[in-house]
């Protein structure tokens, strides 16, 4: 608990209070020692009952006024909040934070912070640079963005500029310009030397880089700082860190700081990146936290995370200490409400700007019909309390009868992550959640299960994102319950297309089931011609040739092509797949078809399910949806002809 936290800003108060730093007269000494000692505590730090904090963190407090909110206590006892230009408090969050900066600089590591909403950390990024450009010779300074907006406007590098105009009108510190455009402010003054000019003075500088497209952009530029700004939507962030990192580098030695910050509901954001720097800090060289946030998160380690319950206004003392649990409290109540409107959308939108984890934050709330937050939780669900289990891994194999039979193996490992990493064991296996319901004579009914897949070209490169992959699922019936569900899967890229292929022809075999998939790639076809297997193969559905859903330019005997119609159309069938409702729990709660979900590589795709990326799993799961109605169809057909059949019925009926 912080005591007295109004110490660590005597300048701002002192301002605030006359309207000027120093009563001291300029150009006397008493100016001049006030000035030289602002000037340190803005470098080295500030100290008061031994508690100290950085120099960025007292150059923000004292020296760069922002728009925050103030209580006002009007006439009659009522308290409002206003919005006004004043300064920072302290907040316990801040200091931590501008800490955390301190420690990457001292232990030559970067910072990497994922964060909730309105937490003001643009502003504080740039108090951080005017401080540089204040008190840093020489000092370059960088912001890159993936949009010039995120820069300008009411971006970050607006608010450095008022600052330094802030700094240049109010302190003793007024540094001419070298350079002053919209995306580069430098420093210092010419002067003629023998008839030359010569730039003189600190020539430090700040300067924005829109790299749209353009992560090269960055190549050679070493600064003291450089920020990552708005990361989670900064499609080339991992190539322009990669590119910056060598030349921020002299030998063992980092020559300054890279801060990559990512904030949650960011429209159009795409977190790949950003989630590949926040939860593999060591490999980027940034600074490591335990990861107390999310769910089965404890002994490993992520970036910094800023929640929504640090720093919440309204409940913060005034010392600035966070009351979290009464925030949490708080937060929780709005969820409910957002959740009360029945719009999914709009609650993932407000999860995912409110976040009390990191992967609330990377929550892509704009890119599909799923109700992200509640397949977040599953995925949470499964990590926890290892549901992975519910599957036994292993290998299918012919038995000496000629029979198909499953193998457990304990070394056997599933390719669960999304996306996966060049490192990974993409052989995959088997997974078997239940195993093929068999009948009296132990024969496995016929279409009681199906079997849907997306295939992979081979001649993608061996290290391609695509890979194969094939779920089992069982259809409602009458007879083995539950239902409705997927029971197996085969996840993988093996080392030839036959390998997968033979694995995928005997789990059609083992569930005697026949195969929907998607025809447009792969060697599937010309595998079940060459081992008598396309009596596995499911026909074309008729379904698709609805008007809505034809393809007026390909049309194949097997499987099926997908067509973007088709595609929209089988995003909401997986919606509404994924959001029966199954049964209850023991406390009353709905239990959806997503509850049954054990395979976080699919959980992982179905989250950040978007247009554009590759979702092999999703789009397996897509075909399974359509060969679910097809087979459906052709059963009520069957059931209606006969029944047209009989003369009594159709006199009645018909």
């Amino acid at each position: 608990m912080f005591k007295d936290t109004n110490k660590f800003r005597p300048a701002a108060l002192k301002f605030i209070e006359t309207g000027s730093y120093t009563s001291a007269l300029p150009n006397t000494k008493d100016y001049y020692e006030y000035w030289d000692e602002e000037r340190n505590r803005c470098l080295y730090g500030y100290e008061v009952n031994g508690v100290k904090i950085t120099g960025n963190h007292y150059f923000y407090l004292n020296f760069c006024p922002i728009d925050r909110s103030v209580d006002e206590e009007l006439p009659d006892g009522t308290v409002i909040a206003r919005r006004e230009r004043t300064f920072p408090a302290f907040y316990d969050g801040d200091w931590k934070y501008f800490t955390s900066v301190d420690t990457a600089r001292r232990t030559d590591k970067h910072l990497v912070v994922l964060k909730a909403r309105r937490k003001g950390y643009s502003y504080k990024a740039a108090a951080m640079l005017a401080r540089n450009y204040f008190h840093i010779r020489n000092s370059k300074n960088f912001v890159f963005a993936g949009q010039k907006e995120y820069l300008i406007g009411d971006g970050l590098l607006s608010k450095a500029w008022e600052i330094l105009s802030f700094v240049d009108d109010n302190t003793a510190w007024t540094q001419p310009r070298l350079r002053d455009r919209e995306m580069i402010k430098m420093s210092g003054y010419k002067k003629n030397v023998n008839g030359a000019d010569v730039e003189l003075g600190m020539k430090s500088q700040i300067m924005g880089v829109s790299l749209k497209d353009a992560p090269d952009k960055v190549r050679g530029k070493a600064g003291e700082l450089i920020f990552f700004e708005e990361a989670g939507a900064f499609p080339g962030l991992l190539k322009a860190w990669e590119v910056t990192m060598p030349v921020m580098r002299q030998g063992a030695k980092t020559l300054g700081t890279m801060v990559a910050f990512g904030t949650g509901g960011t429209e159009g954001a795409d977190f790949e990146g950003m989630e590949e720097l926040f939860y593999n800090p060591y490999s980027y060289d940034c600074l490591a936290f335990e990861n107390e946030w999310d769910a089965g998160g404890k002994g490993t380690y992520c970036g910094y995370f800023v929640p929504i319950q640090e720093n919440l206004e309204g409940f913060i003392d005034d010392d600035g200490n966070s009351d979290r649990d009464a925030a949490t409290e708080f937060e929780e109540g709005n969820r409910l409400k957002k959740k009360g409107t029945n719009d999914p959308k709009a609650y993932d939108q407000y999860v995912a700007e409110h976040p009390k984890n990191p992967r609330e934050a990377t929550l892509q709330v704009s890119s599909n019909l799923f109700d992200i937050a509640s397949l977040q939780e599953q995925y949470n669900n499964v990590r926890v309390n290892n549901l992975q289990a519910v599957g036994t891994n292993g290998l299918l194999y012919y038995s000496s009868t000629g029979a198909i039979e499953f193998k457990v193996d304990g070394d056997a490992k599933p390719v669960n992550r999304f996306p996966h990493r060049k490192e990974d064991n993409l052989q995959g296996c088997v997974t078997i959640y239940e195993s093929p319901y068999k009948n009296a004579e132990q024969q496995v009914p016929i279409n009681m299960y199906l079997i849907c897949h997306d295939p992979y070209a081979q001649s993608q490169s061996a290290d391609s994102s695509s890979l194969g992959s094939a779920y089992v699922i069982k259809r409602v019936n009458n007879i083995s319950r539950p239902d409705d569900l997927i029971v197996a899967s085969y996840v993988a890229r093996p080392h030839s297309q036959d390998e997968f292929n033979k694995n995928l022809f005997m789990l059609a075999d083992y569930y005697n089931a026949k195969i929907g998939f998607e025809n447009d790639r792969g060697e599937v076809i010309a595998y079940a011609r060459r081992h008598r297997k396309l009596h596995r193969l499911q026909e074309e559905f008729e379904m698709l040739d609805k008007k809505d859903l034809r393809s007026r330019t390909v049309k194949r005997q097997y499987g099926m092509h997908m067509t973007e119609p088709r595609k929209r159309q089988g995003e909401i069938y997986i919606r509404d797949w994924l959001n029966t409702v199954r049964s209850t729990d023991e406390s009353g709660k709905k239990l959806l078809n997503m509850h049954k979900i054990y395979d976080l590589g699919l959980l992982q795709e179905l989250i950040k399910f978007n247009h554009d990326g590759n979702f092999d799993r999703v789009m397996s799961l897509m075909v399974g949806m359509y060969h679910t109605r097809e087979l459906y169809n052709a059963e009520v057909k069957d059931v209606l002809d006969d029944r047209a059949a009989d003369k009594w019925f159709a006199s009645n009926y018909y």
